[in-house]
């Protein structure tokens, strides 16, 4: 077993424009040094010194300027006397975009079966026959449009919300997509371990996967909450943590921009509730997989007005991915949020809705070009993941019809712009 954990945001790529962070652990003293590797010669040397055993180092920035396009990044893990005892190397790619974001779709979310049957009414009694070899299917599909990292939207299904419910660990009754010792009743599915499939086809192609470790109930950061988001985070970790897609934890409990303001059932000082989860499961993950990042998606609404608030948040959380910009794109605030997550030490990716609003008719996905000026949205923002690539792109080759013709289209027009159609 390796005695080394390194993990880079982002993941696989970046804009030429940035720099990716390292978070490096490892169980003895050494010193660690990369090499950028490109066309086989050795296009940057770097050498960062001595990594202290038990300890998550961050390396706030890798130097790749002036080095663009597909190369390798090479870690050697050195032994205070100098022998080599570990090498980790990393494919990655730098895109000359002439902005911060790579100007492509980084990742998407994928549903094993989504929450809303009325959302979902294109796809979702579809989703559910789809064996452990078709979601291979749909990675691999991803994979072929150059999307390299997998959301998971959430590992149960549970319709509860947040001061509207009973529920606690003991008595939880969500349904388990995979197979749970801690909650054992299943939900109807035709895949026997679609997280074992999605992992292991990632693995297959170097893709990057977060874990939706949810739902234990929407907006819910109770103590119950999350004593539920441990348990469940730690019996994934013992099932999957093997798998070297394994990227990140995602909550998918989400939370409105302004907290707890506009939801009468919780008071508004519990989003308190939210500054302890988050405090006390980082921690947690710190110590469960120490350079694992953890990530959380509110909606982007009046964020800014709540900057204090967030603030007391955002230190304990990774990666923040707000959604909903397209919905108002004249009063958009991206670069408010920018600013304090900045403040907070977060990165800042984007939830790009894939479908169109309102959602009179459901997930009705949007035409390819109005797909492409909504990632131009976001050109000062790191990374774009879509929501979701299942019911709303899918490829021609797949036996489901998922999404229905348009979305094999949409498919098909976003490898055209991606330049492989």
């Amino acid at each position: 077993m390796s005695k080394t954990n390194l993990t880079l945001l982002p993941a696989a790529r970046i804009s030429a424009d940035l720099s990716p962070e390292v978070r490096v652990y490892t169980k003895f003293d050494c010193n660690l040094d990369m090499n950028v590797i490109k066309n086989g010669e050795i296009a940057r040397h770097i050498c960062y010194g001595a990594i202290p055993a038990d300890k998550t180092i961050i390396i706030k920035s890798v130097n790749l300027s002036g080095i663009t396009g597909e190369v390798s990044l090479v870690f050697n893990f050195l032994g205070t006397s100098g022998k080599l005892i570990e090498t980790k190397e990393y494919k990655y790619e730098i895109i000359d975009s002439g902005c911060t974001s790579t100007t492509l779709i980084d990742g998407c979310w994928v549903s094993i079966y989504h929450w809303s049957e009325e959302e979902a009414r294109w796809f979702n009694k579809n989703l559910a026959k789809l064996t452990d070899l078709d979601w291979k299917d749909q990675i691999y599909a991803l994979n072929k449009a150059k999307i390299n990292s997998i959301i998971v939207e959430n590992v149960f299904y549970c319709n509860e919300y947040a001061g509207k419910h009973n529920i606690t660990p003991d008595n939880y009754k969500g349904l388990a997509f995979y197979p749970s010792q801690i909650y054992k009743e299943r939900f109807p599915l035709s895949s026997e371990d679609p997280l074992e499939a999605i992992l292991s086809a990632a693995d297959e192609c170097g893709m990057h996967v977060f874990l939706g470790v949810g739902n234990f109930a929407w907006f819910d950061f109770s103590i119950s909450s999350l004593e539920w988001h441990r348990m469940i985070t730690k019996e994934l970790f013992e099932l999957y943590g093997h798998h070297p897609s394994l990227y990140a934890w995602y909550i998918p409990e989400e939370i409105f921009g302004t907290l707890y303001y506009d939801w009468e059932f919780v008071e508004d000082c519990r989003y308190k509730d939210i500054v302890r989860f988050f405090k006390e499961y980082k921690a947690f993950i710190g110590q469960l997989s120490p350079t694992k990042p953890v990530a959380l998606a509110p909606s982007n609404i009046d964020f800014q007005e709540y900057e204090d608030q967030w603030k007391e948040i955002l230190v304990n959380i990774d990666i923040l991915l707000p959604f909903g910009f397209a919905r108002d794109p004249e009063n958009t605030n991206i670069d408010k949020i920018i600013k304090i997550c900045n403040a907070a030490g977060t990165h800042l990716w984007v939830d790009m809705e894939m479908f169109a609003w309102p959602l009179d008719h459901g997930l009705v996905l949007k035409k390819c070009q109005d797909l492409i000026k909504e990632i131009r949205m976001y050109d000062n923002v790191e990374q774009i993941y879509g929501y979701q690539f299942t019911g709303i792109m899918n490829d021609p080759e797949s036996k489901f019809n998922l999404g229905g013709d348009p979305a094999k289209h949409l498919f098909q027009e976003y490898l055209r712009y991606i330049g492989l159609s």
